[in-house]
């Protein structure tokens, strides 16, 4: 899946779009490297976001396979403390 999609399927982002800028400003790394927006991502991955409020480290557990809720989105990773 791409980068830019799973921001917006996972709710990190509010479109794709607005996951497409922040990847391209250097904002989001995947793996701890910089990436385009059409990097493929896999289950196992770690996202590092970068926001006004600090840095946060997150592991994809799954990729989403459809439009999911909030809730059910959040299932799909874990956020890594002090990372």
């Amino acid at each position: 899946m791409r980068l830019d999609v799973l921001l917006h399927a996972l709710r990190l982002a509010k479109s794709r779009s607005q996951a497409t800028a922040a990847i391209q400003a250097g904002e989001v790394r995947l793996n701890g490297e910089r990436s385009k927006p059409s990097q493929a991502v896999r289950a196992g991955d770690r996202l590092t976001l970068i926001t006004p409020h600090g840095e946060r480290t997150l592991e994809v557990l799954e990729l989403p396979t459809r439009t999911l809720s909030k809730e059910a989105a959040r299932a799909l990773w874990r956020e890594r403390p002090g990372s």
